[in-house]
């Protein structure tokens, strides 16, 4: 009775883990772009459009009107500012260039984003891998208790065999149960970044990508052109539109002014309020000549030399950054190749050997278990050295400024 139970309780373990809907790697990637942390940067760009229309607009005019107890009865003034000397063209390009960052900036957003996608599907395919590995080590519990109670029914075993038996297996299924539960976990992590509702249960459907990732001169090449650098350029641009806004600003500010004197009674030639009203029309001149405009353009030009330095640490960090992520994925590639060639062909072969030795009474249980718990320690280690080439394939790609994974 006891091992119909159990034989029953992985079965619907097994089902379990099946009620999950499967998502490719480029289902998740599709998905980004509908995600909720991906819309932000659309509203940013908006508002930076804008912001370069409103930069183009005219200085506000200035209306007057009043009253005089011995002169006019109505005096009318306007001022109209004339933006003739390029502050509004300097104001305009500087509107630009940010927006063209903001426009940069949404692109990296987007990237990081897809970067996070792309390490939680790795995550979930590797807690998939997880929970079938250990639900295979559970099944072969089940067979070892088996076996075990058949060997102490027909009397070639010993009560001791059982036991140890009893807790390799109750071991076995607390760990595909710990693996189950943690797949749901990174289904719910994956289901989070993607704004889908974190309820609903993943399985990552099929295997991750590790490459391949080419040269790594060439992808040193394709660094002039990396999202990073393209932002970094974008910031120079605006120093240097700043610096010209500056200069601009040196020039004196030109307005019109009108100014209407209605029913004057100093015109005493007047007969009609039309003869007693006078109207006077001027220019005004608004001098910078406390604008400290000196400092002003250093503070520019010291501003537009520190971008130009960011842009050169950063083509240090890129290329730097890069060579360590290829390091990487050659590493976690050639561990994996070694795993999956090697190591685990050997203990699959030794934990079988082990189990038919112990069914044929030539070995005693313990051996058996150590070989069952060499594989599947093995059979973890291809788990993680995989999602950890993948992983490394992924950081590889953005680092060489591609929008993300290609499956």
């Amino acid at each position: 009775m006891r091992l119909v139970i159990v034989v029953l309780a992985a079965t619907v373990t097994i089902a379990r883990a099946d009620d999950r809907t499967p998502v490719s790697l480029a289902q998740v990637l599709a998905a980004v772009a509908r995600a909720p942390g991906a819309q932000v940067g659309g509203y940013e760009i908006v508002a930076a459009d804008a912001g370069v229309a409103a930069a183009s607009a005219w200085a506000n005019p200035a209306l007057h009107l009043g009253t005089s107890r011995l002169t006019a009865r109505l005096i009318a003034s306007a001022t109209l500012p004339l933006p003739v000397f390029g502050t509004r063209g300097a104001a305009r390009r500087v509107a630009a260039g940010q927006a063209g960052v903001v426009r940069a900036e949404a692109a990296l957003a987007l990237r990081e984003l897809r970067r996070r996608a792309i390490v939680a599907w790795i995550e979930l395919a590797r807690a998939w891998a997880d929970a079938k590995a250990a639900q295979v080590t559970a099944n072969q519990a089940v067979d070892l208790e088996r076996i075990a109670h058949g060997r102490l029914g027909a009397g070639t075993g010993a009560e001791v065999d059982v036991t140890v038996a009893v807790a390799g297996r109750l071991r076995a299924q607390a760990t595909a149960g710990a693996a189950q539960l943690a797949e749901n976990a990174a289904s719910a992590e994956l289901a989070g970044v993607l704004g889908w509702d974190p309820e609903r249960l993943l399985r990552a459907e099929g295997a991750p990508v590790i490459g391949p990732a080419g040269e790594l001169p060439a992808l040193r090449d394709r660094l002039v052109a990396h999202p990073e650098r393209a932002a970094a350029a974008q910031r120079i641009g605006v120093a240097d539109a700043s610096v010209e806004r500056v200069r601009a600003e040196r020039w004196p500010a030109l307005a019109l002014e009108a100014e209407l004197d209605v029913d004057d009674v100093t015109l005493t030639e007047g007969h009609t309020v039309w003869d007693r009203s006078d109207a006077r029309i001027g220019v005004s001149l608004d001098l910078p000549v406390f604008a400290r405009l000196g400092a002003r353009q250093r503070q520019a030009r010291a501003a537009a030399q520190a971008e130009r330095a960011r842009l050169v640490a950063l083509d240090a960090e890129l290329a730097g950054r890069l060579s360590a992520s290829y390091r990487r994925w050659q590493a976690g590639t050639e561990r994996l190749a070694a795993l999956e060639r090697d190591i685990i062909p050997a203990l699959d072969r030794a934990a079988a050997l082990s189990m038919q030795a112990y069914r044929d009474g030539a070995r005693d249980l313990s051996s058996a278990l150590v070989a069952e718990r060499e594989l599947a320690t093995a059979r973890a280690e291809v788990n993680d050295a995989r999602a950890a080439a993948a992983l490394a394939f992924a950081e590889l790609t953005l680092a060489a400024g591609d929008e993300g994974h290609a499956e």
